[in-house]
């Protein structure tokens, strides 16, 4: 009986290994990453083995660019630390393939909700840590209460087990997402759970506690694209709405009073964020030596604050150049899904909803410095290049092209007949 119980545990284990590390990742993240960077390592040694295929694609020419990047800066800076993040790196590739190979709709689904209720937890998590103050340096670092940013304190900001109130914000908004494409889903057909709208809209007052602007900015927008995608007439009047009401919306934004100083810092970062990038052009700094080279022109600074200045920065160019690949890779296979009549279009909303976020959380932070964040992306881009890998979009575009070329062609020639008879 006992062994029978072991053979059980281990088989449950095995099925549900990066559903017990998604779980972790929310309730005791750095056991988490390591959990999930356990899995990508043990992948990519089965794919170095043989043992499982190797998919070439944008997203793995990303890391591996990413790889050669960390690998460049090492050598060329004298620096065996950022060895450290040609491993985390090599564990995000091997996590993507773990993925890709084994995605389905059931475990896509398992993940949704388990980020749900794990954005769930951060909120509630956060706002009873809130009346606590966690003097414990290792509690605080195991269960991720503990702030880690370039001020002191928080100020108050809900971040719940996330280290970081923008690192919170980004990981709701991105849960938001996931609730409204499931309430689109559940429109066309009908069924509506009011405990759902409970869901969200929890969601939506922790993504004001944390106090993120730049989260908050993107959730109107995620908000408006639900919306279009709802009842497009709807969502037109909304957006008209929201941009003559804007000064008053602006009101409502967390400290808005420090609004025109964040600006003006936000606009010093990515100035020396450029300098950087122009003094290591080719490998960059890696995230490790990111703050120290930002510290050699001014006071230290974490990150870059931007996405795209932060991987031409942290990767060099050839991960910031890279990184606009597959940026232009995904927006196009979400064009196809959007506008091309295919079959499967099950999850449409689902990525067409979350995967923007990343986008335009981006354009002023750099939510995927963050091992945390950075994994769960990498989960949700995996799913994202498992759904769309059975639908040939080249070839689908291609054909819608020169289908409606026929056929303006035709309805061109049928009118120069008739305009000939009438002649």
């Amino acid at each position: 009986m006992t062994k029978l119980k072991m053979v059980l545990n281990k088989e449950f284990l095995k099925k549900h290994l990066l559903e017990i590390g998604v779980i972790l990742c929310f309730v005791l993240p750095p056991v988490g990453i390591i959990w999930l960077m356990c899995i990508g390592w043990n992948h990519l040694k089965d794919t170095i083995d043989l043992k499982v295929p190797f998919y070439l694609n944008a997203t793995t020419f990303l890391f591996i660019c990413f790889a050669i990047a960390t690998l460049g800066a090492s050598f060329s800076q004298d620096n065996e630390a950022y060895l450290l993040m040609f491993a985390m790196v090599l564990g995000y590739l091997g996590l993507y393939l773990y993925i890709k190979e084994r995605a389905t709709l059931s475990l896509i689904r398992r993940f949704k909700w388990i980020m749900i209720f794990g954005g769930v937890f951060i909120v509630i998590f956060g706002n009873i840590m809130r009346t606590f103050e966690v003097s414990n340096v290792i509690l605080g670092g195991l269960t991720g209460t503990i702030f880690l940013g370039p001020s002191p304190s928080s100020d108050g900001r809900l971040f719940g087990s996330a280290y970081n109130p923008n690192f919170a914000s980004f990981l709701l908004v991105l849960i938001l997402s996931f609730l409204l494409a499931d309430q689109l889903k559940r429109q066309s057909h009908k069924h509506i759970f009011k405990w759902e709208y409970i869901l969200i809209v929890t969601i939506i007052v922790g993504i004001f506690q944390t106090g993120s602007r730049a989260g908050i900015g993107v959730m109107f927008l995620v908000l408006i694209l639900f919306m279009l995608r709802l009842c497009p007439k709807i969502g037109m009047i909304a957006t008209t709405i929201l941009l003559i009401l804007h000064n008053q919306i602006l009101d409502l934004l967390p400290r808005f009073n420090m609004l025109s100083e964040a600006i003006h810092e936000r606009k010093e970062i990515w100035e020396t964020s450029i300098r950087i990038w122009k003094e290591y052009p080719f490998f960059g700094t890696t995230p490790l030596g990111y703050r120290h080279a930002y510290d050699q022109f001014t006071h230290p600074e974490p990150h870059a604050h931007n996405i795209f200045l932060g991987f031409f920065t942290e990767y060099g160019t050839i991960g910031g150049l890279a990184f606009l690949f597959i940026i232009m890779t995904f927006t196009l296979k979400l064009c196809c899904l959007l506008f091309i009549n295919a079959e499967n279009k099950t999850l449409l909303n689902f990525f067409l909803l979350s995967l923007p976020v990343i986008f335009f959380t981006g354009i002023f932070d750099h939510p995927l410095v963050s091992p945390q964040t950075a994994l769960l992306t990498v989960v949700l881009l995996a799913c994202f290049d498992r759904y769309t890998g059975s639908v040939p979009f080249l070839q689908k575009t291609v054909l819608y092209v020169n289908y409606k070329l026929v056929r303006v062609i035709y309805l061109e020639n049928q009118r120069m007949t008739r305009v000939e008879k009438q002649r």
